[in-house]
């Protein structure tokens, strides 16, 4: 009598063959020997990975692709090649010149430096990092208007110049001087609210003002922009505050005490020279931080409270001056990734990580910072590390493994937990070059790999969900990058491919009940409109086999011309041009307790599989060797908007012809353009009392 076995949550991902033994892990049921080019769904499902689209080729052979993201809905797509940019809109279109050509802007970084290239977002600027530049920032006034500015980290207002002295008489006797009154100025902006250091000291020699006898009065000349202006004077060699004067630059001292808790800002730029460029950018706690410079790797700056461009001091310090801090540790290994996360900075040395905080609760200053060390791992500048689920995900020194470092209250510190030890066959051969995050619909990390391959983590931590996943494509993964879109968030890829390097954008992931939104081919281009057979603007596709998705039928074994043209056999309204992929899911095998004992290293005999489907249609499924069509019958020709066959919650019944083994898994297989989401499956299995090869 057969057993029944049933997985109905199937998000564990792909699992190392490691891990076989492991029948009694929680992942081991819920992971499979094999997801390729399907995606597990944080509901318990796997679905098969949406197709590309195809939007044009890169403007240079290297590129980058960095999303400039205004808001939770509002994004922008930057497409960085050598020394030039382009602007890719939400559509898929380029921002365009005044000709209608996709306009090309200047930027100052080559090719060979885009892949260390760190950047961090206020709004509309972005702030760039590397150690062969000087720090600069990207200002958008309009799509087709953004400029590059080299940060000098110092006020843009002048300091008033030429500040005069003198003694307005008030029966003052000068032969009867004592001591000397020294002042400065500063001038305060009257748009950015930044203030200038201060010009030249000047002093007068006056007799002590212990009276009403005599006010010492400072004049100086108009600075373009000041909004006011703040005087300082000295005492016991300090500068203190007095007062501010307005628009009338003149300013009467009668025997005001000087402030030196308020002290005049001392303005520095940390980074002037080759050497002391920083390679790190970021923000924390409303401040712009920079890290690692070539002459000091293991060393943050942090600007002045919401003044992201001045990185002034004062003396005594203020709790709003900038913060320099430099990491006392044994090994001088340079600083690789940072990241805010609840009340401290969490960064990542090559050899290990730390915190860099204040206390609960307690903001930064110059006065309280301190470092701590919580684990000793080793981190990777291949990529940036990412916040997600509560945590941070870094790269580990090398790119093959990936941790979340993330608070633990029972240890009362961050620990690095490897979120790949059960998958860690996915990075033997390659290692992670570049990531980005979707986190809508599936809360997705997408890795491009140093193979060419892509590989995904759906990771929502909160619900226990972490399932690796790979993909392939007809072609190499260069580079991925991911914002803000409506439905799902946008995840656009750099792909190498015959016709050169192409800037492609993975579709929504398929929920519908209208399968002309069912894309499942990569690099693809689609039509809607009036029946026509021929179709061009092919020209990345010249020469090359593609697959057609024609009016919800497939149409194998077409070439696309030479000139990018396409011809079909019959005429369609609805086509989806592209390259084939297919997807494949092999679940791991189902171990179940009998009476007798557990099932494992038992030959058994799958008897029939059950598959709980959503809104899909062809696919094969069956053992190795006897994979069975399940084709959507109820398609008729030229009908577009029909229910899939297999529509919500759709119970397929597979009787597969399996004989006694000690390894016969079941295999999902898709190669057609079509959707596949799988929810459940139901296995029943004959158990032998008999283990090892063959039967009985």
């Amino acid at each position: 009598m057969p057993l029944y076995h049933i997985q109905n949550v199937l998000n564990g991902g792909e699992i190392t063959p490691l891990m076989r033994g492991r029948v009694d892990q929680p992942r081991y049921g819920t992971g499979a020997r094999e997801m390729r080019n399907f995606v597990p769904m944080p509901q318990g499902g796997v679905t098969r990975r949406s197709g590309t689209r195809f939007l044009g080729m890169a403007h240079n052979d290297a590129a980058r692709l960095i999303s400039f993201v205004f808001s939770a809905t509002q994004g922008r797509m930057l497409e960085f090649g050598d020394k030039s940019m382009r602007v890719w809109l939400p559509d898929g279109r380029l921002v365009a010149d005044e000709n209608g050509a996709p306009k090309v802007f200047e930027s100052p970084y080559a090719a060979a430096d885009l892949r260390s290239l760190r950047f961090a977002q206020s709004a509309d600027v972005i702030y760039f990092a590397h150690q062969g530049y000087a720090p600069r920032k990207l200002s958008r006034h309009a799509d087709d208007d953004w400029r590059w500015s080299v940060l000098s980290f110092v006020p843009a207002i002048a300091a008033p110049g030429d500040v005069s002295l003198q003694i307005v008489d008030r029966g003052y006797d000068g032969d009867n001087a004592t001591r000397v009154y020294t002042y400065a100025v500063t001038a305060v902006d009257g748009e950015t609210g930044q203030e200038s250091g201060v010009g030249a000291e000047v002093g007068i020699t006056a007799k002590a003002l212990n009276s009403v006898s005599y006010i010492i009065r400072a004049t100086w000349p108009k600075v373009e922009g000041a909004a006011y202006y703040r005087v300082y004077k000295k005492k016991y060699g300090v500068f203190g505050y007095i007062g501010r004067s307005g628009a009338e630059c003149s300013f009467d001292d009668e025997n005001i005490g000087a402030d030196t808790e308020d002290t005049p800002p001392e303005h520095k730029n940390p980074f002037e020279k080759e050497g002391d460029w920083p390679s790190q950018v970021f923000f924390h706690q409303q401040r712009l931080g920079w890290a690692a410079t070539a002459n000091r790797p293991i060393t943050v700056w942090l600007s002045r409270t919401g003044d992201f461009e001045i990185m002034a001091a004062s003396t005594p310090p203020k709790d709003d001056d900038a913060i320099e801090a430099t990491l006392a540790a044994t090994q001088a290994n340079r600083i690789v990734w940072l990241q805010p996360d609840r009340q401290s900075l969490t960064f990542g040395t090559e050899g290990s990580e730390w915190t860099l905080s204040a206390g609960e609760g307690v903001a930064l200053t110059p006065s309280n910072i301190s470092f701590e060390m919580q684990t000793a791992n080793g981190g990777d500048n291949a990529a940036p590390a990412i916040s997600v689920g509560g945590g941070v995900l870094y790269l580990q020194r090398g790119g093959k493994a990936v941790r979340q470092f993330a608070y633990n209250y029972s240890a009362d510190k961050y620990l690095g937990q490897d979120v790949t030890l059960l998958a860690r066959h996915m990075l033997r051969d390659a290692a992670v070059t570049v990531w980005a995050y979707q986190q809508e619909p599936c809360s997705v990390i997408w890795c491009a790999l140093s193979d060419g391959t892509l590989a995904g983590l759906t990771y929502m931590p909160e619900q226990e969900v972490m399932g690796w996943h790979r993909h392939d494509t007809d072609g190499r993964f260069e580079d991925v990058a991911a914002m803000p879109g409506t439905p799902d968030d946008q995840t656009w890829f750099l792909v190498r491919r015959d016709c050169g390097l192409c800037v492609e954008r993975l579709d929504s992931f398929f929920d519908a009940d209208d399968l002309a939104e069912a894309y499942f081919l990569d690099s693809a281009l689609n039509y809607q409109g009036p029946a026509a057979t021929r179709f061009n603007g092919l020209d990345h596709l010249a020469g090359r086999e593609v697959q057609v998705f024609a009016d919800g039928g497939t149409v194998d074994g077409l070439a696309v011309d030479a000139d990018g043209g396409l011809t079909l056999p019959r005429p369609a309204s609805s086509v989806h041009v592209g390259l084939p992929y297919t997807s494949r899911l092999v679940p791991n095998l189902p171990e179940i307790q009998t009476r007798q004992g557990s099932s494992m290293m038992h030959n058994r005999k799958i008897a029939a599989v059950r598959l709980r489907t959503y809104r899909s249609m062809s696919f094969l499924a069956g053992l190795e060797g006897n994979l069975t069509p399940i084709a959507d019958r109820h398609i008729r020709a030229g009908a577009f908007r029909t229910q899939p066959f297999f529509s919500e919650g759709t119970d397929l019944a597979l009787n597969v012809c399996g004989g006694w083994a000690d390894e016969s898994p079941l295999i999902v297989e898709v190669t057609s353009p079509t959707p596949l989401t799988v929810l459940a499956i139901s296995t029943a299995v004959d158990v032998s009392p008999y283990s090892g090869k063959g039967g009985f």
